[in-house]
């Protein structure tokens, strides 16, 4: 009976033990532990594919954009009359970038903001225009002085420049060239001139030459449109060439256009008509209507800007069809 009563006392105190306050506090703190182990393994773990989520998303989102800032780039190469160059910022978020473009023109010695353009670029999905300073449709009137519909940019509220069709009959041509050259000598201004045919670019400098010469157009259309254009629009002012949408490229009498300049034009349409549907058909109507028979590139209008008494020497040039006032900034 002795023993019977030591052993149950031994396997009491072993139960005892096993429920200790000491080992109880030893398990409760090896569970502290363990719990404090898998948060901060948690944390850093959540942190790490954070940092890869953002880092990644934002890699993806640098190449999207970089792509449509060339594209971008590539497109005041090619087309917009006058407008010479652009510079953007950029709002980051965590799946989108938002892209503030500028645009801008060169009158005279001057640069002026022409346009800006906000456009959102998502991580997937394609990029969209979220708003467009001078309108995606242009302000436009008819103005009884100029005996013409004026159009109006709406971010800078300055006059946009229009391009009238060599061999197309109008009711009236403008010759707002005589308005320009007659204004304070104070101001620098754009005007858009039409000519009577076509030129090659060896013909236009020695008719044109180089000095206040910014842009020059290139006429896209093919005979045929023209004719539809001719029989199917009734007023003048649909049968206009608008300048944002125009193709032609910048000049500047430090570099003076050749010959040449109208082959590295084209090689540039060459180039993105692999891409664009758009200047894949502009190309086509370059090809078809406005090169000559030697490969030349043919003009069919020209920007030119300075002050009042710089622009009076193309007033009286004969092969000048139409003129077109556009934009005006002070000097001073």
């Amino acid at each position: 009976m002795v023993k019977k009563n030591e052993n149950s006392l031994n396997t009491e105190e072993e139960l005892d033990f096993i429920s200790s306050p000491s080992l109880q506090m030893a398990v409760k703190k090896s569970r502290r532990k363990q719990t404090i182990k898998y948060v901060i393994i948690a944390l850093l773990t959540s942190a790490f594919l954070l940092t890869a989520l953002f880092l990644g998303s934002q890699y993806f989102l640098n190449k999207r954009l970089q792509a449509d800032q060339e594209k971008g780039y590539m497109r005041t190469m090619i087309q917009g009359a006058n407008v010479t160059g652009e510079g953007t910022y950029f709002i980051h978020n965590l799946f989108s970038v938002l892209a503030v473009t500028r645009e801008y023109k060169q009158i005279g010695d001057r640069q002026i903001v022409w346009d800006q353009t906000t456009k959102k670029v998502p991580l997937f999905g394609r990029v969209s225009i979220i708003e467009q300073g001078s309108g995606l449709v242009s302000t436009q009137s008819m103005n009884a002085e100029a005996n013409r519909v004026v159009r109006y940019n709406e971010y800078t509220n300055e006059r946009r420049i229009d391009f009238y069709y060599p061999g197309l009959p109008y009711d009236f041509l403008p010759k707002e060239i005589e308005i320009a050259a007659s204004m304070d000598d104070n101001k620098l201004i754009e005007v858009a001139l039409s000519f009577e045919k076509p030129m090659t670019l060896t013909e236009l400098s020695s008719r044109l030459g180089h000095e206040n010469i910014n842009w020059l157009w290139v006429d896209t259309t093919t005979s045929a449109q023209r004719s539809r254009m001719s029989e199917e629009l009734p007023d003048d002012s649909l049968r206009v060439k608008g300048g944002g949408r125009a193709y032609g490229f910048s000049v500047n009498k430090e570099n003076p256009y050749t010959a040449e300049s109208g082959k590295g034009y084209l090689k540039t349409m060459e180039q993105l008509s692999k891409s664009r549907t758009s200047v894949k058909a502009a190309l086509k109507g370059i090809k078809e209507n406005a090169v000559t028979k030697n490969g030349e590139l043919l003009v069919s209008g020209a920007v030119v800007t300075g002050a009042a008494e710089e622009l009076k020497r193309f007033k009286d040039l004969q092969f000048i069809r139409a003129s077109v006032l556009g934009a005006t900034i002070d000097k001073y």
